[in-house]
Order: structure tokens, then C-alpha cells, then sequence
């Protein structure tokens, strides 16, 4: 299938799909985690997609592409430190953060070799 849009990008949708799956998670958080945890992981996990569409309206400036999904690499790996947060403060069983951190580092691993290879997609 042909990439017409960021939509159509599976990193988009994987990452989508992710921050879905984290603010279902973040529900049962405690409340003292609100502007902390909470917080950082929502924005986090949401600004991974947030971060491949705005790249992708760049993308004819491939340093500014690349740029982009940097960040969004950056983001990832964030995530994977709150979610190992999580799992040491028992606000996530060890099973489910080390599914979401795999997750994570392939949508890293995706990440970057479409920064690498943009040209081939």
C-alpha cells in the first residue's frame, strides 16, 4: 500500500495505538500520580504520533523530518522509563511493562530506520 499520509504510516498507527492502551492503563493509578506520573506518561505517550504527523508536513526538508522523528525516539524511550517507573512503584504488573517496553523499542527500532531510509518507504 502506498504512503499518501502520516496516517498511513504503520509508526503512526502503532503509536496511536499505544497511547490508547496507556491512558486506558493510567486510569487505575493512583490518584497522587495525577500531575506527576500520570502527566508525563499521557504526554509522552501522545506525543510520539503527535510528533511523526508534524514531521510528516516536513518531510520534503529531510533534516527537519529526521528532526522529528528524533524526538520521537526520544519520546519513546521516555516512555519505557515511566513504564519501568511504574512497574517499581506496583502501578503495573511486571508482566504488562514488559510487554509496553518491548512495544516501545520496536516502535523505536521502526523509528529509526525510517529517519535512516526515509527515501525507500
Amino acid at each position: 500500500m502506498p504512503i499518501r499520509s502520516f496516517l498511513d504510516l504503520e509508526v503512526y498507527k502503532d503509536s496511536l495505538q499505544f497511547a490508547k492502551e496507556v491512558n486506558d492503563l493510567l486510569r487505575n493509578f493512583p490518584r497522587k500520580e495525577k500531575y506527576l506520573l500520570v502527566d508525563q506518561m499521557r504526554r509522552a505517550s501522545r506525543g510520539i504520533p503527535s510528533l511523526i504527523s508534524e514531521g510528516w508536513a516536513k518531510r520534503k526538508q529531510l533534516k527537519e523530518f529526521r528532526k522529528y522523528l528524533r524526538n520521537a525516539i526520544g519520546e519513546t524511550n521516555e516512555m519505557m522509563n515511566h513504564i519501568e517507573q511504574a512497574r517499581l512503584f506496583k502501578y503495573i504488573e511486571n508482566e504488562k511493562a514488559k510487554d509496553l517496553i518491548e512495544r516501545y523499542d520496536k516502535l523505536a527500532a521502526k523509528l529509526s530506520k525510517l529517519k535512516d531510509n526515509w527515501q525507500n518507504f
